[in-house]
């Protein structure tokens, strides 16, 4: 009895599927992150609107162009919802708090050929300072994120996803949001650009820090060790005194305490560095609000300090591996 009423219920749904399926198509997903650090102003939001707009006017579009909604979340927790563009616009946004992210959805119905009743779409830009870890990972499982590779994502500002049925319209819609951003002021025209070029390439600043400091002192000594004996006049083993033992045994000591000194010393002045080259550069996108001025103004000068200490390390370092290398030349011409 209970497996005819499974059967029966089973049916029904099936039957249910395929009526909701003839109206409705199943939409499909695309996902595109952009890398690019730039600037987002009140007016390039409007912009964004116009031609999202524009290419909607294009299609036959069921009613109006469809509903907008726009999310901002603020700095202290606070969350406006907006579900209407003039709205958002026209909202009073000398507060001070900073926005830490915009979401834009332009949801509309389209008549696609094939289908009965006119086809739901959504094209969804957030736009923040960076993708969180979470976000990140959700992007990566759906499997749906186009050029994941060739970005690092915590830097990722920008990402557009479009839930559509008419495969044309969505990847139109993708690159009015490419366009877009195209034309955006770019933020690291007001960066450092030597630093900018160390940032890319972190990993190799770090090994350099770690390690060439301490292998240039180790040739160093042990050229050294070489010169002392040959000072020292000794031929064979044996013919060490205890004098000349004891000096041969001081110099290998002090020999290896610097070097564990070097290690630790290049070990965590290489992280201080690749720590500062990574939050280096980190751009506070929006210029809307009296706070994202003033996050703006603050971080700038957090990246002016550490643009300063690294070029401290950097040159320091030089300076070091280039004076053990004289000695290590003035050491081997006297061998």
């Amino acid at each position: 009895m209970s497996e005819e009423i499974i059967s029966t219920e089973d049916r029904r749904l099936k039957e249910f599927q395929s009526m909701y399926y003839a109206y409705n198509a199943r939409p499909d997903t695309t996902t595109k992150i952009y890398k690019q650090q730039v600037v987002i102003k009140m007016d390039d939001l409007l912009n964004l609107e116009d031609m999202i707009k524009e290419k909607l006017s294009l299609h036959k579009i069921e009613g109006d162009v469809g509903k907008t909604h726009v999310f901002v979340n603020t700095s202290k927790h606070k969350v406006y919802s907006f579900d209407d563009w003039k709205l958002f616009y026209e909202h009073n946004w000398k507060i001070p708090e900073y926005i830490e992210s915009i979401t834009l959805i332009w949801d509309f119905y389209i008549n696609v050929d094939g289908y009965q009743n006119p086809q739901r779409h959504k094209l969804t830009v957030k736009i923040s300072s960076g993708l969180k870890p979470e976000e990140v990972l959700s992007l990566i499982l759906s499997g749906k994120v186009e050029d994941i590779e060739e970005i690092e994502v915590q830097e990722a500002q920008i990402v557009a996803q479009m839930d559509f049925i008419e495969n044309r319209l969505g990847q139109e819609l993708i690159n009015v949001v490419s366009e877009w951003v195209d034309i955006l002021e770019k933020a690291s025209d007001s960066k450092n650009s030597f630093i900018l070029f160390l940032k890319k390439r972190r990993k190799i600043v770090g090994y350099y820090f770690n390690y060439v400091l301490f292998i240039v002192v180790f040739i160093t000594l042990i050229m050294g060790f070489d010169y002392t004996i040959q000072s020292l006049d000794i031929s064979k083993i044996s013919d060490i005194t205890s004098s000349q033992f004891i000096s041969l045994f001081n110099y290998v000591a002090i020999s290896v305490v610097l070097c564990i000194v070097i290690v630790n010393i290049g070990e965590n002045v290489a992280n201080k560095v690749f720590r500062k080259l990574s939050e280096y550069g980190e751009n506070f996108v929006f210029r809307i609000t009296n706070g994202d001025n003033s996050q703006y103004n603050k971080l700038k000068k957090e990246d002016d300090k550490d643009a300063i200490k690294v070029m401290v390390n950097v040159c320091f370092s030089l300076f070091l591996n280039i004076t053990c290398s004289i000695i290590a030349s003035v050491i081997y011409s006297k061998l």
